[in-house]
């Protein structure tokens, strides 16, 4: 999950798709990049575990927590206390704090192989590895795209949405290593007329994704619900199941299914039509 942009929501949808796609039945790795750890915080705690990932001495056993279990685990196993269907996967985390800054200074080829080392060891419990990068280019984000599959870029409308997308679309063209898969619009006043727009410009300059493209035809629309689950450390699907925010990127989730691009969605019919809702809704 990538924009070389701040404030693109970025570590918001990497959080909430792992959701949607452990709900769906995917046990799910996700390992937080960034430094500023803000994905850490809301889901399991901040952490050198990231640092000790790239830099020695990590230890899977220690150092991968649950953030989101399945039923019969309890918040002392690090869990959620999520009650969930037998059904549904996990999500487990790599988490960060500052002194992932460290890592930095190593060169970049060691990184990216540290990080298709955690992928090789990881193929038997996990159906998908989600990376939350940091909004800056460099050695974090070029081990990142050299050692995954694909990038997918939120863009946050407002002005320069479309910036941190062209920085990526460049960079990866640059350095090689994973294309870009999908990209969607997110933080979407659906009230105004210029943030819809942002939508539409994506779908202009990458195709629709339904079709072949790689533009999501979906938005995630701006709830006061993201912020307020940050603040409580919940999923935003348990603390805000009816909102517009999780119902979006459910519809986001099985776009990026039915494209190929994640191995699990929901299913259409546990996605409410976002078009059914009033587009003013900001809870």
């Amino acid at each position: 999950m990538s924009n070389l942009k701040g404030g693109a929501a970025k570590t918001v949808s990497s959080i909430v798709l792992t959701e949607v796609m452990a709900l769906a039945g995917a046990n799910v790795l996700l390992v937080d990049l960034d430094p500023q750890g803000t994905g850490s915080a809301w889901l399991a705690g901040r952490s050198e575990s990231a640092t000790k990932l790239l830099t020695g001495g990590f230890d899977p056993g220690e150092d991968i927590d649950v953030a989101i279990g399945p039923p019969g685990l309890d918040s002392d196993q690090g869990t959620l206390d999520v009650l969930r269907p037998e059904d549904v996967g996990r999500v487990d985390m790599v988490t960060a704090n500052r002194s992932l800054e460290d890592a930095t200074e190593r060169r970049t080829s060691d990184l990216s192989q540290r990080l298709e080392k955690l992928w090789r060891g990881a193929e038997g419990g996990y159906d998908i590895a989600v990376v939350d990068t940091p909004p800056q280019a460099g050695s974090l984000v070029t081990a990142s795209f050299l050692s995954t599959a694909g990038v997918l870029v939120p863009v946050a409308a407002g002005r320069g949405a479309v910036d941190g997308l062209q920085h990526v679309l460049q960079y990866t063209r640059r350095i090689g290593g994973a294309e870009v898969r999908a990209a969607f619009a997110c933080n979407v006043d659906a009230r105004t007329y210029l943030d819809k727009q942002v939508a539409e410009k994506l779908v202009d300059q990458l195709g629709q994704i339904s079709e072949g493209g790689r533009a999501c035809q979906h938005y995630v629309r701006s709830t006061v619900s993201v912020r307020e689950a940050e603040a409580a450390s919940e999923p935003l699907g348990n603390y805000a199941g009816n909102s517009t925010a999780w119902i979006d990127y459910m519809a986001i989730a099985r776009e990026l299914h039915m494209s190929g691009v994640i191995p699990v969605g929901p299913s259409k019919e546990r996605i409410q039509n976002p078009a059914q809702l009033d587009q003013d809704e900001t809870t």
